[in-house]
């Protein structure tokens, strides 16, 4: 089998409290075709959706491939919650579905005489202080960055993703982030942008959003993994499909949440 090679497009943002959506585009060789599930669950009114296309060639156009007529649920002790298809084909959601923290939940995906599971733990909500822009000096001068503050719980494993927007659009970090060397602490996280462009820049009238979620260990090795090899990071000599918590054979992740978020203009 060849080797598989991706692009990392981040089309559109997830569904939050934002109401949009985000769409992982990941390219293989045309010898290959996989589905793609990017499913979450919020503890937030109409945080299930499920985005459910396939992977494409080298070549082809970044449009989002829907799949539609698939079945998709979602099961917490013993309740089955299916999700139905919206007005974007390919997209299944359930406005009313929310997620509770601290428990476990199921997603079952049947399309096309195909299953795929997965479970995830949606973490305890760890309160988000504040957000605010913060200046480092580099190689091109003074730069400002969104830096967000929070109190980590001590004693216990923590696992954290970081979504910034900049006029209402997604800037394209990657940014998951642990506890390992911050247990118990308050701690001051830079989010960096995907590219440091003079369009990535944060400027004067600049209004930021950035969305606070707590996540599980597999979605956090999800991220972690999106972003090396979305960076080149590897090892290896070409990068490899991210690390999924999804079993069946599809791309993608199912990660059940809790989001919280904050606003600030640059002054």
């Amino acid at each position: 089998m060849s080797q598989f090679k991706y692009i990392l497009i981040l089309v559109i943002s997830i569904v939050s409290l934002s109401s949009c959506e985000e769409v992982i585009d990941l390219k293989l060789d045309t010898a290959s075709e996989k589905y793609v599930i990017e499913a979450q669950l919020t503890n937030q009114p109409g945080g299930a959706k499920v985005l459910i296309s396939t992977t494409k060639s080298y070549a082809s156009t970044n449009e989002f491939a829907g799949i539609s007529g698939a079945v998709v649920e979602i099961e917490n002790q013993g309740i089955v919650t299916r999700l139905t298809e919206s007005g974007t084909k390919g997209v299944y959601a359930d406005a009313a579905l929310k997620g509770v923290p601290e428990q476990n939940y199921k997603l079952k995906i049947v399309v096309n005489g195909q299953t795929f599971t997965s479970s995830c733990l949606m973490p305890a909500v760890v309160p988000l202080d504040d957000v605010y822009p913060y200046e480092l000096n580099l190689f091109d001068g003074p730069r400002l960055f969104t830096q967000v503050k929070y109190q980590d719980p001590a004693g216990v494993k923590n696992f954290y993703r970081f979504i910034e927007y900049k006029n209402g659009v997604y800037t394209k970090s990657v940014i998951a982030a642990n506890d390992e060397f911050t247990d118990g602490r308050v701690v001051n996280q830079t989010i960096f942008p995907f590219e440091f462009t003079e369009e990535s820049k944060l400027k004067k009238g600049d209004k930021i959003k950035l969305e606070f979620l707590t996540i599980d260990e597999p979605v956090y090795k999800y991220w972690f993994s999106v972003d090396n090899g979305a960076q080149g990071g590897s090892d290896s000599a070409a990068p490899a499909n991210p690390v999924s918590n999804i079993k069946g054979g599809a791309i993608g992740y199912f990660s059940a949440h809790t989001i919280q978020s904050k606003e600030y203009t640059v002054q």
